[in-house]
């Protein structure tokens, strides 16, 4: 495209999208654009720029058509405030971009609200910019941050999010905010026009990620105490234990050499397995606590769990969905102790592939609590004889275990599944509950055998579930936009990888298994991540994309998951000979607002655990600052690159503080001088010096050190 100006290209671009009746794809407008396949990736940036300015717009369908910017009223959520303007995001086509609004055009709307915004065209800029009309529904959670004074004792607060300037704090009788404390307020406009603060919670110390921590998790609305209905029935059921009558009906598999196998310190342990050779070739037991038994449908303890939808993890910390007696106690599968149990019996032949499933009301006890480091061990051959000694009984078992997880490897090998490059952390906290130590999470061969053996479970539950027609909760992914795989596949070439199509979960797994001996391989997992749709809970079942697979769902922790306990519920209604159609009457409704409220959690509980880790990787590299480290450049963009040290911290280096002029970047992954030349690249070794680390909002600064 270098040979034509872009202005005739958008021109043409505007005619042909204007002439469209039902719109017209990426892939349409390029063929008669006459557009080469080098050129494709910057065509998509043009296109991505177009919707951006408004000039054309793209609907669900991902076809463009003629922009209805010039009169166009959408409904859309304030996602940001700086001074003097904000952006909204339309709640309309995933291809519309945040709409820039004029601070006197926001009508007094804040960050959160959602609100209806007649987008208009600047006659002679051609830009849009936004007016809210309305708000149609106020933010009515708490904003967070970090209180400070100016010089003359003039309270402020900095936001964490949404709201990117310090704003004044109105005294509140009865509230002693100070300066250094975190805290949640409430927003509102003065007579004068400007935001304010209206301070409603002082958490505590910012330099203390605990205390952000906490005002993270009241922000996202994750709920930390349980009502007291909802512990007294778990303390009575905790208390009452196992009756003799609950035994009837179901399977007694005590006799069976049946153990779990999770991390040193877990306490809810939800899984349990075994195994049996057959003629023909496995019998893989996934025994799985029967939690539903005790949690029914809209007891406290139910209301509870769907109000939180998932635990949440980070640092030490664990958010349960259930009360600490049902999670850890009464129904944590513990050694030597009898549980019920929800067991799926799954027979394989001896490809590994699925020939049946029997689903069954089970009571069982655990021989053995395995952990995975101890089994990695016996696995590498370092174990000493203590260990040895522990796993004595169990070792033929685990030695055709780890054959079987071999093979259901190789067979997801072939089928395409990815496998993405993840750097999780582990942090070690003092007694006070500060973060002393943070190290690189490490796995081996028994997490990747575990993880395989609830894949096989998830499958063969979602494929019988499907079989029999019943509503239900499966786990889908969708397939990736075509025009962000085109992309990903132009910034691969340019990177010098091996020019492909990328259309199946196999092509995605070969760029990454390339990727892997590369510096590039995080950078390149991450546009992997970047290019796809998120997984999420659905009523329908629509495959997933990212294991390859026709059919899945999440049936193996009902103790941290809510779909996991709710499609237990409607499979144990299966078992009793409830009839189709009453299941039907039952769930059909249920499971749809089920999947959609667990999508919502999911997302809920990531974010924060994020946020909450990097108040801690913060509160950690605190006490490092003004020492230097050797990290690698894991990512870069047009503010400057972030540097990954070996613990997994990562901190940003900013564009202005590096000794280089007129450095650009260049969309990819390098920070390139006035003549294209890579200066500072992705998979780059970089020694740098800990400049600062802001425990309240994460950030943590580094400079270049030569």
């Amino acid at each position: 495209m270098a040979d034509r100006s872009d202005k005739e290209l958008k021109k043409r671009i505007k005619h042909l999208v204007g002439n469209s009746k039902k719109g017209i794809t990426s892939d349409r407008l390029a063929s008669l654009l006459r557009i080469k396949r080098n050129e494709r990736a910057s065509f998509l940036f043009t296109l991505a720029g177009m919707v951006r300015e408004g000039e054309i717009a793209r609907n669900k369908k991902g076809k463009y058509v003629p922009s209805k910017h010039k009169s166009s009223v959408v409904t859309a959520k304030l996602v940001a405030v700086q001074k003097g303007y904000g952006f909204a995001k339309p709640d309309i086509g995933k291809g519309e971009q945040d709409i820039f609004i004029p601070g006197r055009f926001l009508k007094g709307a804040v960050p959160g609200d959602t609100v209806q915004v007649r987008v208009e065209t600047d006659g002679y800029s051609g830009r849009t910019h936004g007016v809210v009309l309305k708000v149609l529904e106020e933010n009515k959670g708490l904003y967070t941050g970090k209180i400070t004074a100016d010089s003359r004792g003039d309270l402020y607060v900095e936001p964490d999010s949404l709201i990117h300037y310090p704003i004044p704090v109105k005294q509140v009788k009865g509230m002693r905010a100070e300066p250094g404390d975190k805290v949640g307020f409430a927003v509102f406009y003065n007579r004068f026009g400007k935001l304010t603060a209206d301070v409603r919670t002082v958490y505590g110390k910012a330099d203390s990620a605990k205390v952000c921590a906490d005002a993270i998790l009241d922000a996202a609305g994750i709920p930390t105490e349980f009502p007291k209905a909802a512990l007294e029935l778990a303390r009575q059921l905790d208390d009452r234990g196992i009756l003799q009558q609950e035994l009837e009906g179901r399977a007694d598999l005590r006799s069976m050499t049946i153990f779990t196998i999770d991390g040193a310190v877990a306490k809810d342990i939800d899984d349990a397995i075994s195994l049996e050779e057959t003629p023909t070739g496995w019998k893989l037991g996934v025994h799985i606590a029967d939690v539903s038994h005790y949690v029914r449908e809209d007891t406290h303890l139910d209301i509870e769990a769907r109000r939180r939808g998932t635990s949440v993890y980070f640092a030490d910390r664990v958010v349960p969905m259930l009360p600490e007696e049902i999670s850890n106690g009464l129904c944590s599968l513990n050694p030597g102790e009898d549980k019920l149990a929800f067991s799926a019996i799954i027979s394989l032949d001896k490809n590994c592939n699925l020939t049946g499933l029997d689903l069954r009301k089970t009571v069982i006890r655990s021989c053995l609590r395995g952990v995975y480091s101890e089994i990695n061990q016996l696995f590498d051959g370092t174990a000493g004889s203590e260990i040895k000694k522990k796993y004595e009984k169990v070792l033929p078992t685990l030695l055709s275990m780890r054959q079987l997880a071999k093979k259901l490897r190789e067979n997801a090998t072939l089928r395409g599944t990815m496998e993405l490059i993840s750097s999780e952390s582990v942090f070690i906290l003092d007694d006070g509950g500060r973060a002393v130590d943070i190290k690189k999470r490490v796995t081996g061969e028994s997490e990747e055998m575990i993880e395989q053996f609830m894949i096989a479970a998830n499958v063969a539950v979602a494929d019988f579930a499907r079989s029999q027609g019943i509503p239900f909760i499966y786990r889908v992914h969708d397939r990736p936009d075509e025009e962000k795989l085109a992309v990903l596949s132009e910034i691969a070439a340019r990177l010098g990888f091996k020019a492909r199509e990328l259309k199946q979960p196999a092509d995605l797994r070969d760029l990454m298994e390339e990727a892997r001996q590369t510096p590039y391989d995080r950078l390149i997992s991450d546009r992997i991540l970047r290019s796809m749709a998120k997984a999420r809970y659905s009523d329908v079942q629509t495959g997933h994309f990212g294991l390859s697979l026709a059919d899945y769902c999440h049936f193996t922790a009902p103790i941290r998951r809510y779909p996991d306990l709710s499609i237990h519920r409607i499979l144990t209604a299966l078992l009793s000979d409830v009839g189709k159609d009453e299941i039907v009457r039952r769930y059909a409704a249920f499971a749809k607002e089920a999947a959609e409220l667990s999508s919502v959690y999911e997302i809920r509980a990531m974010n924060a655990e994020r946020d909450c880790e990097s108040c801690y990787m913060a509160e950690y590299m605190r006490g490092y600052i003004g020492d230097e480290f050797e990290g690698l450049i894991s990512a870069v963009s047009e503010y400057g690159l972030f540097v990954e040290l070996p613990n997994t911290v990562e901190g940003m280096v900013r564009l202005e503080s590096l000794p280089e002029n007129n450095l650009k970047y260049d969309g990819i992954a390098s920070l390139v001088d006035s003549r294209g030349r890579k200066v500072y690249t992705v998979g780059d070794k970089m020694k740098i010096r800990v400049l600062g680390a802001d425990v309240s909002s994460g950030r943590i600064d580094f400079e270049a050190v030569f």
